[in-house]
């Protein structure tokens, strides 16, 4: 019984680690992208210390699924294009073809949204912050992404219209 709890105790640590350890590696050598915020009710953009996240990607995307009521699924590839400030603008939906030199993919999440239907989620839906921080954070206008050569992003940081850090 002692041997199963010790087995299971690694188990548990060796996927930790390879979890940190490939979000290590994406912050290392993934592509910096920048993703325009979006919108969101003002009521509840900051609630204590986090500040809820739409990204205006997020609405491109709904509008190229059109109004289908097909079954979407759970995480999808979207084709991104990065302009001379590395901000990502949505160009397709992914179906496999080759990308030009200036796409990049990028994964998202088909989640569902609070009043009914499917959100479009771009690796996370808040940032969180030390309390007391939320009028620094209401001049976000961007957040920085690090996007590996698959399209896994990791929310790196909040930035204002001229890309300057929070």
């Amino acid at each position: 019984m002692k041997r199963w709890i010790i087995v299971g105790w690694l188990l548990t640590v060796g996927v930790a680690l390879a979890g940190i350890v490939g979000k290590e590696r994406l912050l290392a050598r993934g592509d910096v992208v920048y993703l325009r915020l979006a919108p969101v009710d003002p009521r509840s953009l900051m609630q204590g210390d986090y500040m809820a996240l739409n990204f205006s990607i997020a609405n491109e995307v709904r509008v190229a699924h059109g109004t289908a009521q097909t079954r979407l699924a759970r995480e999808e590839i979207i084709v991104i294009r990065r302009d001379a400030r590395n901000e990502g603008h949505f160009a397709r939906l992914h179906k496999g073809e080759p990308l030009a030199a200036d796409e990049r993919l990028l994964r998202v999440q088909n989640v569902p949204a609070r009043w009914g239907g499917t959100g479009v989620q771009v690796s996370t839906d808040a940032w969180f912050f030390q309390e007391g921080q939320a009028e620094r954070y209401a001049q976000a206008k961007f957040g920085e992404f690090r996007v590996d050569a698959d399209g896994q992003a990791l929310l790196v940081g909040m930035r204002d219209e001229a890309l300057r850090g929070m």
